[in-house]
C-alpha cells in the first residue's frame, strides 16, 4: 500500500505542477493587448481577459483533469506497488 500512494501521489504532483506551468504558457504576454490568461491542463478550465473582457471557468474540465489524474495515478500506483519491490529476482508472472 505504501508503494501505490508513492505512485499515485507522484502523478498527482505532476498533475498540479503541469497545471501550473500551463499558466505560464497558455497565457499571453503581459504587455499585451488583450492579455487573456488560462490554465488547465490537459483541459482548458480557466480563462479571463481580453479587449472585451470575459471570464469562463469550466467544471467539466476541472472534474475532467481530475477524473484523469487520479485514474492515472491508480494505474501508475498499481505498477508501483507490483514492478517496484525491492529484492525480487523473478518475474513477477512466475509466481
Amino acid at each position: 500500500m505504501k508503494r501505490f500512494t508513492m505512485g499515485f501521489l507522484v502523478v498527482l504532483l505532476a498533475f498540479g505542477v503541469a497545471n501550473v506551468i500551463s499558466y505560464y504558457v497558455r497565457t499571453d504576454m503581459p504587455g499585451a493587448a488583450d492579455a487573456i490568461r488560462r490554465a488547465g491542463f490537459p483541459f482548458l478550465v480557466w480563462e479571463e481577459g481580453g479587449f472585451v473582457y470575459r471570464y469562463h471557468f469550466s467544471h467539466v474540465a476541472l472534474l475532467g483533469n481530475i477524473a484523469i489524474a487520479v485514474c492515472l495515478g491508480s494505474v501508475v500506483g498499481v505498477l508501483f506497488s507490483r514492478f517496484g519491490r525491492r529484492g525480487r529476482r523473478s518475474s513477477p508472472w512466475t509466481e
